[in-house]
This record gives structure tokens, C-alpha cells and sequence, in this order.
């Protein structure tokens, strides 16, 4: 099982941001045992609009507290006097993944549904996946463990190069009528989407 800790931020100057998360916050964070570090920013997300969300993957649940707990202490002085403003932090349970992380956008999707099996939860990743691979790189599915009101809350993450492949991809996915069963039979209801860019 892994876990990532996502990280909300707001930045007044992103070169900064990120000049001083990888000097000082980074090495915090992979010394702590973060697998994986992905940093983007929202595009179309309504009010999240513009908003950096730092993502760092980990196997331990305990080891994504020392470590974000390092990496607050270090970088968290120098990042305030930046004009970096923590929006909110959530932890995430990663289920399943199809596919690469790799692509310049993406985009995040929130669902309520019903609680499925581990069995049931890989069958619906397979059959999301198998219309999304004609758009996407890749996609991770989780659930928010630990996330405020938005906690228990299905999160699918996809990956892409061509935002017009992956919008068409959406939409005929979410117009098949294998997936427009299957998310009936889970009571499966789109919450919110958001598109980012990746920025490292």
C-alpha cells in the first residue's frame, strides 16, 4: 500500500516556490522516505484556479508525518517570507494504477460512490482505463483518507501530453454504456474536476 501527502499551496512567485522547495523542503522529504515528489499547478479548478499542489508519494503513513513535519521546519520560515501560503494538506490512499505518471497535464477527479471490494475496485480501474489509455499516459485511483470534508471521496489522477486527446477520451468513456452502468450500479457521482500542468 502507498500513500501521498498532497499539499495545497499558494505562491506569489512560483520561480521561488520552487527554487526554495527543492534546496531546502526536498531533501527533507526523500531522506524521510518519499518515493516520489510531482508539483503542479491548476489551471481550470474554479476557485483553486492558479493553486500549486505539491504531491510526495510514501510507503508509511508515519514516515509522510516525520518527514512533512522536517521539511515544514526548514523550508517553512524562508517559504513564508516568499509569499507561500499553505491552502490545505490531504492524505490520499492509492489503490490502483494504470499506466505512466508521465505527461505535461492532467487532470483530477473527485466521485462519491459505494464502497467496493479490492477485487471490484481493480475491475472498475480496468474498465475506466481501457477508454482513458486513448487520451492518457497513465491514471492512479485513491481515496482520501485523511482530507477534511472531502474524505472518503474517490480520487482518479490522469496523466497526458494532448489535452484535447484526454477530453475526448472523457468524454466517450462517460458515454459508454458499460461505465454509465457501472457507476449507476456504485452510485458513482462526479464531485469535481480540476486540469493542471505539471511543474517538476
Amino acid at each position: 500500500m502507498s500513500f501521498t501527502v498532497a499539499n495545497m499551496l499558494r505562491a506569489t512567485d512560483l520561480s521561488a516556490f520552487v527554487e526554495i522547495f527543492d534546496r531546502v523542503a526536498r531533501p527533507e522529504l526523500e531522506a524521510g522516505g518519499c518515493n516520489k515528489i510531482r508539483i503542479s499547478q491548476t489551471i481550470y479548478g474554479g476557485e483553486y484556479a492558479g493553486a500549486i499542489t505539491m504531491a510526495a508519494d510514501f510507503d508509511s503513513v508515519a514516515a509522510a508525518t516525520s518527514a512533512q513535519v522536517a521539511a515544514n521546519t526548514k523550508a517553512g520560515p524562508e517559504a513564508r517570507e516568499a509569499g507561500v501560503t499553505l491552502v490545505s494538506r490531504s492524505l490520499v490512499i492509492n489503490r490502483e494504477q494504470r499506466g505512466t505518471e508521465d505527461g505535461e497535464f492532467g487532470s483530477l477527479m473527485q466521485v462519491t460512490s459505494l464502497p467496493t471490494s479490492p477485487e471490484e475496485y481493480s475491475a472498475n480501474a480496468d474498465l475506466f482505463w481501457s477508454h482513458m489509455s486513448a487520451g492518457a499516459n497513465g491514471q492512479r485511483f485513491g481515496v482520501f483518507s485523511a482530507a477534511g470534508e472531502r474524505t472518503g471521496r474517490q480520487v482518479a489522477v490522469t496523466w497526458t501530453d494532448d489535452l484535447d486527446a484526454l477530453t475526448q477520451a472523457s468524454a466517450a468513456m462517460f458515454s459508454n454504456s458499460d461505465v454509465i452502468d457501472r457507476m449507476a450500479q456504485y452510485e458513482t457521482t462526479p464531485v469535481s474536476r480540476s486540469i493542471f500542468r505539471r511543474i517538476a
